[in-house]
């Protein structure tokens, strides 16, 4: 499976399983999403679906950080911390994230981790852990 392919098929996957965040979607570049867990906690996540970069799921660190100490998921850390630390040409702070994230509330200024999906058994491990 292509990139393309599997970004279509984590779309898909996204779209039966959990319910689309109420700021919706950015255009071709980022799908947002509601998760409720089973205790019926509403969880945020953004997916990357632009064609340049790879299939990224965003989501608030503190749900993850136990599962992703025992799993194999390539991750990364985006602390809140490093928000508005690099400043753009203009000379005024910037985001530092994917735009998409500003419009989600616990997403927005949170620590967050980034999680590169590889396989489509990947986000059925990541979406079982949340609706746990």
């Amino acid at each position: 499976m292509n990139a393309e392919q599997l970004k279509a098929a984590c779309l898909q996957r996204l779209d039966q399983r959990v319910a689309e965040h109420p700021a919706g979607h950015q255009g071709k570049l980022a799908a947002r999403y509601l998760i409720r867990a089973r205790d019926g906690d509403a969880i945020e996540i953004m997916f990357e679906k632009g064609p340049r970069g790879p299939a990224n799921l965003w989501v608030e660190a503190s749900r993850v950080s136990a599962f992703l100490e025992h799993t194999d998921l390539c991750h990364r850390l985006a602390p809140a911390a490093t928000l508005y630390a690099v400043k753009g040409a203009n000379g005024k702070p910037v985001y530092g994230r994917h735009s998409a994230l500003k419009s989600m509330r616990d997403l927005a200024h949170a620590d967050l981790v980034c999680i590169r999906i590889e396989a489509l058994t990947e986000l059925d491990r990541f979406l079982d852990h949340l609706q746990a």
